[in-house]
């Protein structure tokens, strides 16, 4: 199949791979999922795949991809400055320490998703991001470790006290953070 063929069946599958490659109108070759918009080709271009820098980073990819779950990543990145504002700038132990009142002025942001689950579970990992420990491990090693599969990975996470990462998440998390590469079509 030629690379135009190729295209025109991405274009008009149904159940497209979200990481089916597509040239962008920049001439690019990108994921289907970050094919949408210049937002999305930056950020695949400049942080996609890079381990972050520190717990605050990486609790902003975890946040990020927690409220990606059913909806684009464009969708997400529209709204990543409202989610920093929010999230007070995505500070961990900030975060940890929001309450139900916090819960409520969050519910009623409009810069952000108001859905309680992924607020509530974002407070969740911001305090299972603190327990981690030497014994416990940290959160990037965890999901790095290749020994382990991924629905054990998972079950670790969920027994360490994180919420809404499901094997789909945790697959975007290991690509997001560069532990694992984009598996394409």
């Amino acid at each position: 199949m030629s690379h135009a063929q190729t295209m025109v069946r991405a274009m008009t599958t149904n159940k497209a791979n979200p990481n089916e490659l597509v040239i962008c109108a920049d001439e690019k070759s990108r994921p289907r999922w970050a094919s949408r918009s210049e937002l999305c080709w930056e950020y695949f271009d400049n942080e996609w795949g890079r381990p972050p820098v520190d717990l605050n980073a990486l609790f902003e990819i975890l946040t990020l991809v927690v409220f990606q779950v059913g909806v684009t990543w464009h969708a997400v990145l529209s709204k990543r400055e409202g989610f920093r504002q929010a999230f007070a700038q995505f500070d961990v132990a900030k975060v940890a320490a929001f309450n139900e009142d916090d819960v409520e002025r969050l519910l009623d942001d409009l810069q952000i998703f108001r859905n309680r689950r992924k607020i509530n579970a974002a407070i969740t990992n911001a305090k299972a991001l603190l327990e981690l420990n030497d014994e416990t491990g940290t959160f990037d090693s965890i999901i790095a470790d290749h020994s382990t599969d991924a629905t054990a990975m998972v079950k670790q996470l969920k027994a360490l006290g994180f919420t809404h990462i499901g094997l789909t998440s945790l697959s975007i998390l290991q690509q997001a953070i560069g532990v694992t590469e984009l598996k394409a079509a």
